[in-house]
């Protein structure tokens, strides 16, 4: 068998870089019209016997590209487990074609093809394994001989030029003559010898003797002519006598058919046996479409069974389902490590940033409690309260002292030496100087106590130094101890405020030591304050960060044990993310066969539903089904066949009894009924051709006679007239003998023509009718199961052994037979041939019964032959192992 297996189309027609694949035995195309199935076939053709040309109709199907791709295309064949590469390409004689060994690529000679194909051109091809609706539907329309000659000549190569030369030879012969013709040159010779024998017969009477002749050739013709008249006679009756003994077998059928129809009349009317036919019928549907849905459902759950990975997760779907749910957490967990650790070390980094800011040793102490920091405010508030309590007493000191300043210089004679005043001046500036500065620096509150008092002396002396009068002196004397009374008290205060100032000192220095901050100026611990909050906040963060990473590496960690539930499926190594990755990626794929799944569930579900509703449609016809068998009194469906059986032979006891009765007429019964059985005609039949024999023999006797005679009559002749029309006669008669051998020459010619394709077909025609009445069974429902060639004519008989000539069958029940022969011719064909059968869009006339009986029918011859079946269907038979559905658009 020679296989295609995959095409490969370069560009045809509107197919442009295209390719099938074509390794099932059954592959459906199917697609609306300009799909591109008509082109498609035609680019298989052209492959395998070249390129139409581009004259007249051929070049419509050429398909060339319109776009300019390259033309052509490849098909890989196999035949007998070799695989051949065909590719044919734009070119001289058909195309360019190249036949390549793909197992060793070695490039064949183009003879490998002719051997693949076996001599089968392109037409023959078409012939014997490509038919389409066109060629279908003509078989309706062919008269009934050119149907069986269609037929009969199906196995002959090139069977339809023979027949056409047949038909050429008919023609020519019927232009020589035709038994009721006028104008044909054989009939006009034979027009004119009648009417020149007539002048010869006239021109002899003139003769004496010829006369005497004549009347004793006119006794014996008329001998001859009433011999004639019994042998006619005799042969009517032997003709009768012989349709008699034909007819015989007939007339007893019909005696017998009348004696059966008389014992009985049916049980079941007609009208019940098609209403339970039909509930039966229905009944048989819904079993088959309940088989079928069950089949659907059994292969759909195996499906769901040869997942491993489905059986696996169905196996573990709870923990699977939890690992799935725990699986984002988990992600979003490792998320959050990555998060916090990078939280922890910008964290750090600002701690570091801290620490370098804080000049308070190498540890760093905790924030102020709000108690502490109360106290560290307070002391630092009082402390500024007695800065400016003091500064306002030394103001007030240092006010008392210029002013003591200035009395002493009031009571300064004007003649005082300049020497003298100097000295005084640098006495009052050295007091000042000791009574103010002491108190800008840290000193001990006693040194600066014994300074200011020194301070006060030498301003004293300044003062006693100042020269005046006895009154002036008594009155700034009262004076100045005012002044100096007020610098006492003054001086007392400032020591008050030094002794609290240091009772402070002490308070903050120990808080400092208690902190550890000590070394730190107290007025800067507010402001130390937010920067220890921050650093407790920060170490308190990064603490709570890290417990966070510790938790969160422990769940995933808790996770990833759970998960080795999977090992066999994910793979577990490397680091977390890798891990985690791969389970995502397990699940993401899990989810695509969980829609397949989810799919084939849905369908299974959809069919299980459809399975109640059939089982449900069935019981209730099945309920029907006996409802009607009770209404008819039967008890089951066996009892209605039987009475069914017995209604239908009825019915075709009668039609037959019709039929026969047309074939015997009324006077051949009438005749029939005399004889009591065939042995009495075959004896008349034999009386009557030795009668026959007799009459013959003194016929050829009276011939001998008439003939002398004639001779006779001949010699007589001795005038040119008589001699002349005798020549005449004579030549006339030649060329009706050469006219004669032309016509009888083209009619044997086409008969022999007709014999010869008859016994070509007939060698293998027991096997072609064995095969065409399998598959003709099957195509309508089995209602029709042998067929039989009589007499050059094609009879079907159905189940009831009841005949019907090939005319009287419907449109699409001829186009079934002629399928049926046509598949058969090429199983019995296949010794010699076994090509691809490619069937164009060919049962639009087959109701949906029979449509899906020839379905069976393809899928059955697909087990041994390549069938490429396109079709314009969009609702295809779900294609079995062997089979596939390409859907054009």
């Amino acid at each position: 068998m020679m296989k295609i297996l995959k095409i490969n189309i370069y560009g045809f027609g509107k197919w442009q870089d295209q390719k099938f694949d074509l390794s099932q035995n059954l592959t459906y195309f199917s697609g609306p019209n300009e799909a591109g199935k008509s082109t498609l076939r035609q680019f298989i053709l052209s492959i395998l016997f070249g390129f139409r040309t581009k004259r007249g109709a051929d070049r419509y199907l050429r398909y060339e590209p319109k776009d300019g791709s390259k033309y052509g295309g490849e098909l890989l064949v196999e035949h007998q487990g070799t695989r051949y590469l065909l590719t044919r390409v734009k070119g001289k004689s058909g195309g360019k074609l190249t036949v390549t060994d793909v197992a060793t690529q070695e490039v064949l000679s183009n003879d490998v093809l002719a051997t693949l194909l076996g001599s089968v051109d392109e037409t023959l091809f078409n012939e014997m394994f490509s038919f389409s609706q066109t060629e279908l539907t003509e078989i309706r329309q062919l008269e009934r001989d050119e149907f069986r000659k269609r037929v009969l000549k199906i196995g002959a190569v090139g069977s339809d030029q023979w027949i056409s030369l047949q038909s050429s030879f008919e023609k020519s012969a019927d232009k020589i003559y035709a038994p009721k013709g006028r104008v044909r040159p054989l009939n006009k010779l034979l027009k004119k010898h009648q009417k020149l024998e007539q002048n010869v017969q006239e021109a002899s009477q003139e003769i004496g003797e010829y006369r005497q002749k004549t009347e004793a050739e006119n006794e014996a013709q008329k001998k001859l002519t009433k011999l004639s008249a019994q042998i006619k006679d005799s042969q009517d009756k032997l003709e009768q006598l012989k349709r008699n003994l034909s007819g015989w077998s007939i007339y007893q059928q019909l005696q017998n058919l009348i004696k059966r129809d008389n014992q009985g009349n049916s049980t079941i009317s007609t009208d019940k046996i098609q209403d339970l036919e039909k509930l039966n019928q229905q009944l048989n549907e819904i079993k088959q479409t309940a088989t079928d849905v069950k089949t659907k459902i059994s292969e759909l759950m195996e499906s769901l069974k040869s997942n491993p990975r489905v059986v696996f997760f169905d196996q573990h779907q709870e923990e699977v389902t939890t690992l799935r749910d725990e699986l984002g957490d988990s992600q979003s967990l490792l998320n959050q490590v990555e998060d916090l650790k990078q939280q922890v070390n910008e964290i750090e980094q600002e701690k570091i940033k801290i620490s370098s800011q804080l000049i308070v040793g190498e540890t760093i102490p905790n924030s102020f409690t709000d108690d502490e920091m109360n106290q560290v405010q307070t002391n630092l508030d009082q402390k500024s309260k007695l800065e400016n309590q003091k500064q306002a007493v030394q103001d007030q000191i240092v006010h008392i002292q210029n002013r003591l300043l200035e009395e002493s210089n009031s009571r300064r004679p004007t003649t005082q030496p300049t020497q003298k005043r100097g000295l005084q001046n640098v006495l009052t500036g050295v007091g000042v100087i000791l009574i103010i500065i002491p108190w800008l620096f840290s000193m001990g509150i006693g040194l600066k106590i014994g300074l200011a008092l020194l301070g006060l002396v030498c301003i004293g002396i300044r003062y006693f130094m100042r020269p005046g009068t006895d009154n002036q002196t008594k009155t700034h004397s009262s004076a100045n101890m005012d002044l100096h009374a007020k610098l006492s008290d003054l001086n007392t205060q400032l020591e008050d405020i030094s002794k609290q100032q240091q009772t402070i000192a002490k308070k903050l220095t120990a808080i400092g030591k208690q902190k550890g901050i000590s070394n730190s100026d107290p007025q800067t611990w507010p402001a130390l304050q937010n920067y220890l909050k921050r650093f407790e906040l920060l170490t308190q963060k990064q603490k709570t960060g890290k417990e966070q990473i510790v938790k969160a590496q422990k769940q995933i960690s808790e996770f990833l044990d759970k998960s080795k539930l999977l090992s066999d499926w994910v793979v577990l190594t490397g680091d977390t993310q890798e891990k985690i990755q791969n389970l995502n990626n397990y699940f993401q794929k899990m989810d695509q066969e969980q829609q397949d799944v989810l799919k084939i569930r849905q369908d299974l579900a959809y069919y299980q539903n459809r399975f109640k509703k059939v089982t449900a449609q069935k019981e209730e016809i099945q309920h029907n089904v006996d409802s009607k068998l009770k209404e008819a009194g039967l008890n089951n469906w066996e009892s209605f066949q039987i009475a069914r059986e017995k209604q239908y032979e009825q019915e075709s006891n009668q039609e037959k009894i019709s039929k026969l009765k047309q074939q015997l007429n009324s006077s051949t019964l009438k005749e029939l009924s005399q004889f009591e059985n065939k042995e009495q005609i075959q004896d008349e039949l034999t009386a009557q051709t030795q009668s026959l024999e007799k009459l013959r023999k003194e016929q050829e006797t009276l011939i001998e006679q008439k003939t002398v005679l004639n001779t006779k009559l001949q010699q007589l002749a001795d005038d040119d007239t008589y001699s002349n029309l005798q020549q005449e006669l004579a030549n006339l008669e030649a060329e009706i003998l050469a006219q004669t051998r032309e016509w009888l020459t083209t009619k044997l010619a086409a008969q022999w023509i007709d014999e010869t394709l008859s016994v070509a077909s007939q060698g293998r025609l027991p096997k072609i009718i064995k095969f065409a009445e399998q598959y003709f069974s099957l195509l309508t429902n089995k209602r029709y199961n042998k067929i039989s060639f009589n007499d050059g004519t094609i009879v079907v008989f159905d189940t009831n052994n009841q005949a019907f000539d090939v005319g009287e069958l419907s449109q699409g029940t001829a186009e079934q037979l002629y399928v049926a022969i046509r598949l058969a011719f090429v199983e019995v064909m296949t010794d010699l041939v076994d090509l691809p059968i490619i069937i164009d869009d060919g049962f639009v006339n087959f109701d949906a019964t029979r449509k899906q009986n020839v379905m069976n029918l393809l899928s059955k011859i697909s087990q041994n032959h390549q069938v490429i079946y396109f079709s314009t269907e969009t609702q295809l038979t779900n294609p079995t192992s062997n089979s596939q559905v390409i859907y054009l658009k």
